[in-house]
């Protein structure tokens, strides 16, 4: 009966040893599940990230080109607007288009050019006497291209920035088109 006390005893410790072998594999299992599903929503995570990085940075140099198109066309439009009444005049000087805006200082004809030269929106004050001089003009924006006409009352510019182009047609109030 003792042998078979110290049996039983044997058995019953054998049981418990499996039992915590089969704990702590099964405590590891779920570790290692654990882990894997943190390491794949780290994974996730990371590839969002990523992705929405590389859109930002799409669109943000979409909308930088655009920006400056957008900001050189309304430069252009209110220079338009605020000589509505005065005289403007469209005219060309070898290969440059330009727009000219006259004006009369204290007695003193000056005339405000803006123009596209050397790859750069420009704007040159002159007395209306001197010889218009392209690359004597303050730069205002890159720009790829301006060109601009005149018919009847209606002025229209197109300006290109960054390879983005947009086109205006201005209606002058005062009805007035000025040679060029």
């Amino acid at each position: 009966m003792l042998n078979e006390t110290q049996h039983s005893s044997q058995e019953e410790k054998m049981l418990r040893s499996r039992s915590n072998t089969l704990k702590t594999n099964k405590s590891g299992i779920d570790m290692i599940f654990v882990l894997t599903v943190f390491v794949l929503f780290v994974c996730c995570l990371l590839a969002a990230v990523l992705a929405f990085a590389k859109a930002y940075k799409h669109f943000g140099s979409e909308i930088e080109k655009r920006f400056d198109t957008a900001t050189a066309q309304t430069l252009v439009l209110q220079k338009l607007r605020s000589y509505d009444s005065g005289a403007v005049s469209v005219g060309k000087q070898g290969d440059t288009d330009y727009l000219g805006f006259s004006d009369t200082i204290d007695g003193e004809s000056y005339i405000t050019y803006i123009y596209c030269y050397d790859g750069e929106l420009r704007e040159l004050f002159v007395e209306s006497s001197a010889p218009f001089v392209a690359e004597n003009g303050n730069t205002l924006f890159p720009a790829d291209n301006f060109t601009a006409t005149a018919d009847k009352n209606t002025i229209d510019f197109t300006i290109t920035c960054n390879g983005v182009q947009t086109s205006s047609h201005y209606c002058l109030r005062s009805g007035k088109e000025g040679a060029g």
